[in-house]
């Protein structure tokens, strides 16, 4: 009965201990892992370990250091810095909005010559409103019109147009940058690279007036006595792209310009050159853009009466047609007084006086003016013309017109010219 009991017994803690055989293998590491077929292209999932919530808990370490995100205060920033939103970021200032080209560029130019460069800006964001332009690395290059407003053709076009001059073979032209700005300080900036031109110095002429020029007209000219050595010679020039402002005579004992005018690129000057009594024909050469070839101007010098001279009128011309004009107002003066004396009409008498007295009234000055010793007489009716003349003694002169400040006189010894008003008044 013992025996049995026993056998029962051995047989019961043999089982149960087979039973917990693979939980021993686990806990002390006996047990063989079973093997896992992995087919081609298969992913492998390991068996994730489960944890409870606590277990998760306690398994975290508490943080020492922790970080904080909030938006910086503007106001912690230093003077000078600025803070950027991402979220506010503009996409332009990321990508090229500006696209700069020529439109015109002279492959070939002349020294001294009135270029001009043709330029489109495209700019692709609607913000960017105000162009401004920067010429940079320039060299022996004079820029005429560096503040010329760009031009709006288009909702993103602009175009402008720039007139450069230059003044050497080894001359550089600049490279231009383009900036365009928004209402709120952002810029965009683009530079456009110079390109290579050939440049010309044409040869040297004696009789060269060094203008170049695409359409060149002598208006008027006028010759009278300076001195006894010396006749002056006046001129009324137009031109088109045109250096007007170095005209210049190389034989002339004195020159210069009195008055120049531009609109656009059409100039205009006043110009006087002292010259020998002994030249019978003023000669000159201009250089035409358009046939690329000297153009001469030639004129007798023909002196004439001062005293009929007007300098604001440069054309010889008209002095002769106010000469006939004064006769024929006469003439119609008497034919009216004529009829008046067979008709007996008062009207014709009127008629008769009228003419008179404007043919008076044109002819003869109005007043006379007493100038002191040194007065200065120039040749037209601005603060920068040349003076030819000075008084020199207290004399009486006869007024023959009025004009911005200036006073156009008759001297004793026929001499006509400008004076300033205000000196008169000393």
């Amino acid at each position: 009965m013992k025996l049995k009991s026993l056998v029962i017994v051995s047989l019961l803690f043999f089982f149960v201990l087979s039973m917990q055989a693979s939980f021993l293998g686990d806990l002390f590491g006996t047990s063989k892992p079973d093997h896992q077929v992995v087919h081609e292209d298969a992913i492998v999932i390991e068996d994730e370990e489960v944890m409870t919530a606590d277990e998760y808990m306690d398994s975290v370490e508490e943080p020492t250091d922790i970080e904080v995100f909030a938006t910086p205060d503007t106001q912690a920033f230093d003077e000078g810095e600025v803070y950027i939103d991402d979220e506010d970021e503009d996409p332009f200032i990321k990508a090229e909005t500006i696209f700069l080209s020529y439109l015109e560029k002279p492959e070939k130019i002349y020294l001294s010559q009135h270029v001009t460069l043709r330029l489109k800006a495209i700019v692709t964001d609607s913000r960017l409103e105000e162009i401004e332009t920067r010429f940079l690395d320039a060299k022996h290059v004079k820029i005429l019109n560096p503040n010329r407003p760009w031009n709006k053709t288009s909702d993103n076009s602009y175009e402008n147009s720039y007139v450069l001059k230059l003044f050497s073979t080894a001359a550089k032209l600049p490279d231009i940058e383009v900036t365009a700005s928004s209402s709120k300080g952002q810029k965009q900036h683009k530079r456009l690279e110079a390109y290579k031109p050939k440049v010309v110095a044409l040869r040297e002429d004696e009789a060269f007036c060094l203008v170049l020029s695409e359409d060149f007209t002598l208006n008027n000219h006028h010759e009278k006595k300076y001195d006894e050595q010396s006749n002056i010679v006046l001129l009324e020039i137009n031109a088109t792209n045109a250096n007007l402002e170095d005209f210049h005579i190389p034989y002339a004992i004195r020159d210069g310009i009195d008055e120049i005018k531009e609109s656009g690129p059409i100039q205009s000057i006043y110009y006087f050159a002292i010259i020998s009594n002994d030249i019978k024909n003023f000669k000159f050469k201009y250089f035409d853009l358009v046939s690329n070839k000297y153009h001469i101007v030639s004129f007798p010098v023909m002196l004439l009466d001062s005293s009929v001279s007007t300098q604001t009128d440069l054309n010889p011309q008209k002095n002769k047609y106010a000469l006939y004009k004064a006769i024929a107002l006469f003439v119609f003066a008497l034919l009216f007084f004529l009829f008046y004396l067979k008709y007996r009409k008062l009207y014709l008498l009127l008629f008769s006086l009228i003419i008179l007295a404007f043919m008076l009234y044109t002819q003869v000055p109005i007043s006379k003016i007493k100038l002191q010793e040194g007065m200065a007489l120039r040749i037209l009716p601005t603060e920068n013309s040349t003076i030819f003349y000075k008084t020199e003694v207290p004399i009486e002169a006869d007024i023959l017109l009025r004009k911005d400040g200036y006073i156009k006189v008759l001297l004793p010894n026929t001499k006509i010219g400008w004076i300033d008003e205000d000196s008169t008044k000393n």
